[in-house]
């Protein structure tokens, strides 16, 4: 049975007297030709496609094919140097490193690759035969006209594509009379014409193999009574640069790696005790639980979670605004329609997301995707979409346990005056990536959406190449195509570096300095005491005036937020700003780690109640149910368990008569109300209700 390969390709690569050059300031034909075959090998090797490709020397000092065996003395100097096979790098390794003096019949080599299609290519089945032919047309060719009608109807006929890289067969068409002829080839078989410059750039950077997408078929379960066949068609996945790696073993003798050589493993099971041997027969397998061995027989496997068959199982509707991109995961994007060939679901189906889109609803649905696979839930988004095609989106939910909880503080207000928020305004026009290049660019926008390419993958397959062909140079850098990616347009940049400047000047920045910490040196409290004292044993003395040896006190620290609480005290602060001190000094000792700290923290937060107790108590109140909603918020529930067994809960009303709650105050209900996290529900209307039970 043939093998069937998407396309096979053979390139005509000219290396006759004509590609060389004797200007060494500018590369010559011959090595522009041989970059642009190695990129053609490497982007094929990397998409891991299943096409072939062969090689045929134009002006070689040998004469290797097929026709100069059946005629002698014709089809001279074309040499058939790698026949049709799966790219591999020994095909880049095997080019040629320099050119001939001979010199070759570039006609004769295209007749000599049809020839090998038709007579020597065998055990494939293909529909896309392509020659690719490298010359600078500067070696004439003995071509006829009679003759060129013949071949060119038998390239027709085989279904042949002839392109021509390297020489501008459309600018320079009068150039060379052999012109004429390859311009009549080129456009009968559909091929292209383009110079090296052109074809590099295309091959910059490398390419991803084209897959037609499986389709993922399943029924939509709406009820007990609703099936809708469909198909999932994955949209968006994060998948890696290399999904396998075949092993191989480095030989110290010759440094070739071999693929069929391995290192053998075993596996043997040891008793800790007496490090006895054990064999399968009593080896009863286990999960680590902690620092715990848990045995799990297979008895046990009757106890497991049964996900049940493959299923997609609508749970419910809820309203749009509730699923928010924060409690989605980033595992990947399918599509859903209507199964292929089934008109009653695709009806069904567009149905389903005009009635969504309508309603402003989104379906909630769990998804088994195969029988014993662990179910996911998914929320089915509806999309129409401009091409004129209406399916459903269909994106994973995030559980409970893989939502993370942060705390912020509250931003302060800010009033900006008009002439900021206008140049703000011109900013962002100015960056405005839609016309980020001139209008001799093929397209003005910059970075556009899905045509953007990654970076990183780019260059972790580059080193791949590197190390294919270098295997004992370190990585190179990555290259300047890469690095443009990561910089800004260079009208952009222009555009934006006068407002830049005026923002400047509307806002005043003030740099805060974070001093760190130098915990490279390795100083003693010993050497720093004496280092001090010698200090000020030099210094000279100064008698200070009465005022300013006492030592006054601003604001309340956490060193003794008691006493700093009563000299503010006498000093006549007032009230509520006494309190704010205090209580950021106490936050301020739980957010640390030390033990001490947080007994600090308890013997100023009972001090604070009793003088909250005398005084206003709202103050207290207030505060210590914010406290509690950050301490449960940053999973610090061993703090709140200290505060209740000092007893430094909410100032009841027995206590002061200004307070809010009673002694029947239930704080339980505190965190089902306050703190229970915003999670997406599956509410379904009436409506919806009615309109499926209908169908």
């Amino acid at each position: 049975m043939s093998k069937k390969v998407d396309q096979a390709t053979i390139i005509i690569l000219d290396i006759g007297k004509n590609t060389s050059n004797d200007d060494k300031k500018e590369k010559s034909f011959f090595e522009n030709a041989i970059e642009c075959t190695k990129r053609i090998i490497e982007r094929k090797i990397m998409s891991q496609g299943k096409d072939l490709v062969g090689i045929v020397l134009l002006g070689s000092k040998k004469t290797k094919n097929n026709l100069a065996e059946q005629c002698p003395g014709d089809f001279k100097r074309i040499e058939l140097l790698i026949d049709l096979e799966m790219p591999s790098w020994k095909m880049i390794r095997d080019l040629p490193t320099a050119p001939t003096i001979a010199k070759g019949d570039w006609f004769d080599a295209l007749i000599v690759a049809a020839d090998y299609f038709k007579n020597c290519f065998s055990g494939y089945k293909t529909q896309n035969r392509r020659i690719i032919l490298m010359t600078n047309f500067e070696s004439p060719s003995k071509v006829d006209e009679s003759q060129f009608e013949q071949v060119l109807n038998g390239f027709k006929e085989d279904d042949f594509q002839v392109d021509v890289l390297g020489y501008d067969i459309y600018t320079d068409i009068y150039k060379n009379a052999d012109v004429g002829y390859i311009k009549k080839l080129v456009d009968s078989t559909n091929g292209v014409s383009a110079l090296f410059n052109d074809t590099l750039r295309y091959l910059l950077f490398h390419k991803k193999r084209h897959l037609n997408p499986m389709p993922w078929n399943v029924d939509l379960c709406i009820g007990p009574n609703i099936k809708i066949p469909v198909s999932s068609y994955l949209r968006i996945k994060d998948e890696a640069v290399v999904k396998s790696w075949t092993k191989a073993v480095l030989d110290p003798v010759t440094g070739s790696a071999s693929a069929t050589e391995a290192a053998t493993k075993k596996t043997v099971y040891l008793n800790p005790e007496n490090k006895d041997v054990v064999k399968s027969p009593e080896i009863i397998k286990g999960f680590h639980y902690g620092q715990e061995l848990i045995p799990f027989l297979d008895v046990d496997k009757s106890l497991l979670y049964n996900s049940g068959e493959k299923s997609l199982t609508v749970y419910g509707f809820t309203d749009a605004k509730r699923v928010q991109w924060q409690n989605l995961n980033g595992e990947g994007l399918s599509y859903v329609f209507g199964r292929k060939g089934d008109k009653k679901a695709q009806d069904a189906v567009r149905i389903l997301v005009e009635c969504l889109l309508e309603s402003n609803l989104v379906g909630i649905v769990r998804r088994v995707y195969n029988n014993g696979n662990a179910p996911r839930m998914y929320a089915l988004i509806p999309v129409i979409d401009t091409n004129d095609y209406v399916c459903l989106s269909m994106v994973g939910i995030c559980f409970k346990e893989e939502i993370k909880y942060m705390a912020f503080p509250q931003i302060e207000k800010v009033t900006c005056s008009e002439e900021q928020i206008d140049t703000f305004k011109k900013l962002i026009k100015a960056m405005d990536l839609t016309n980020a290049y001139k209008d001799d660019y093929d397209d003005n926008e910059a970075f556009p959406v899905a045509e953007t390419i990654s970076p990183s993958i780019q260059y972790v397959l580059d080193c791949i190449a590197f190390r294919a062909m270098n295997p004992g140079k370190p990585l190179p850098p990555p290259r300047k195509d890469i690095m443009t990616l990561f910089k800004v347009p260079e009208l952009i940049e222009k555009n934006a570096i006068d407002i830049v400047d005026k923002l400047k000047t509307l806002f005043v920045l003030k740099k805060v300095e974070v001093k760190k910490r130098n915990t490279k040196q390795n100083v003693t409290n010993e050497t720093m005491v004496n280092e001090v004292n010698e200090l000020i044993s030099d210094l000279p003395k100064v008698d200070l005036p009465v005022s300013l040896k006492s030592n006054k006190i601003n604001t309340i620290g956490t060193l003794d937020p008691v006493n700093d609480y009563k000299q503010l005290k006498e000093l006549g602060k007032p009230f509520k700003d006494i309190v704010t001190e205090m209580t950021n000094a106490i936050e301020c000792l739980f957010n640390s780690n030390s033990d001490a700290h947080c007994t600090r923290a308890l013997n100023a937060m009972e001090f604070l109640r009793m003088e909250s107790i005398n005084s206003d108590p709202s103050s207290y109140n207030t505060w210590l149910r914010n406290l509690k909603i950050t301490l449960h918020n940053l999973k610090k529930d061993d703090v709140i368990e200290l505060i209740q067994e000092k007893q430094l809960n909410y100032i009841i009303k027995d206590e002061n008569s200004l307070s809010k709650y009673d002694s029947n105050y239930d704080e339980s209900k505190f965190y089902e109300m306050d703190t229970a996290p915003i999670l997406t529900e599956t509410d379904v209307s009436t409506e919806v209700h009615d309109f499926f039970k209908d169908m």
